[in-house]
């Protein structure tokens, strides 16, 4: 036991050797022993001594104690400042996302249809989208045909699967609560077996919202936990993934004051995009929630002069992706 102490007396004395050694710029005076001020002081040392501040990251000169001024063979020597590691995780770690109810109000204020509420997953459900009564179905595109997750055999017949451009929706949620609880079992040769729905593919932004809780963070049932605060991997991923598929619904509808009423300013709306494809500043501040600024709007026309004027179809893709880089970088924290 004896030696176990003195091992770990040596190791907290090494560990001090390494970390606040003689070369070993000090970052805050707490952070080491007294050497650095020894060895200005002329006890023998030959530290170099910070000559500024460790704060805001500018250009910082040091200079060796005893060593002459500059000049004298022995010119400054210019460090770049870094920030302190707990000053950089606070940074990374403090960024709380929008909750999932935040994120559907967001988007549905905006012009993009989005499901609200507690809806199951059957494609005849009715959803106020706009102030009109849509189904799921129609939200989610495609054909809202039924099908399963895979070809198999019930009742000497192939179960149908989606065709091309479609995905067999089946929500996890429904078979837990007893609601087209035989989707997901593939192969289980039984009549019932195709309680799915065909589905768009790509997902339109309504359905990545709908089918995205797990990756959002949102708490299950029961579990006592609540929704998770912050981004994770997954979260911004999906985040991003909604906002690019939304980004066309935005495009068309933010003019409206009946579907984007988050943007209405003095009673009237603005388009996304003037005539000669130039952003418009009042459209952009409604996305990033924020007065845009001249950078905002030099980067945002940037994004968009990147399109060949000559192909319509690419100007579009430039104004989609000008649209959800916008939405990305403002509400992921970039």
């Amino acid at each position: 036991m004896e030696n176990k102490y003195k091992f770990g007396i040596i190791a907290a004395v090494f560990y001090g050797v390494v970390s606040c050694g003689s070369t070993a710029p000090d970052v805050g005076e707490n952070e080491c022993f007294g050497g650095d001020e020894e060895a200005a002081a002329g006890n023998g040392g030959s530290a170099p001594v910070m000559t500024g501040v460790v704060t805001s990251g500018e250009v910082l000169s040091t200079s060796g104690a005893g060593a002459g001024s500059p000049g004298e063979n022995n010119p400054e020597v210019q460090e770049y400042d870094v920030p302190h590691p707990d000053k950089i995780s606070s940074r990374l770690h403090s960024c709380h996302k929008l909750t999932y109810s935040q994120l559907g109000n967001f988007l549905s204020a905006r012009g993009v249809a989005v499901p609200r509420g507690n809806l199951l997953d059957t494609k005849n459900t009715q959803t106020n989208i706009f102030g009109t009564q849509q189904t799921l179905s129609s939200i989610f595109g495609g054909s809202g045909s039924a099908c399963e997750m895979a070809v198999t055999t019930a009742n000497g017949t192939n179960d149908p699967v989606c065709s091309g451009g479609e995905v067999c929706f089946c929500n996890q949620d429904d078979k837990m609560n007893q609601t087209n609880r035989s989707c997901l079992d593939v192969g289980n040769n039984s009549p019932d077996a195709a309680d799915g729905y065909c589905v768009l593919k790509p997902s339109t932004a309504g359905f990545l919202y709908f089918s995205g809780k797990d990756a959002m963070g949102v708490a299950k049932l029961d579990s006592r936990l609540g929704e998770k605060e912050e981004h994770s991997t997954s979260s911004a991923m999906k985040l991003m993934d909604i906002f690019i598929q939304a980004a066309p619904q935005i495009i068309t509808n933010i003019g409206d004051p009946a579907k984007a009423p988050a943007c209405t300013l003095g009673g009237k709306n603005y388009p996304m995009f003037a005539g000669d494809g130039s952003c418009v500043e009042e459209s952009v501040s409604c996305l990033i929630g924020t007065p845009a600024t001249e950078d905002h709007m030099i980067l945002c026309n940037l994004l968009v002069s990147k399109a060949n004027l000559d192909d319509a179809t690419d100007v579009m893709k430039k104004k989609i992706i000008t649209v959800a880089a916008l939405l990305s970088a403002a509400h992921t924290c970039q």
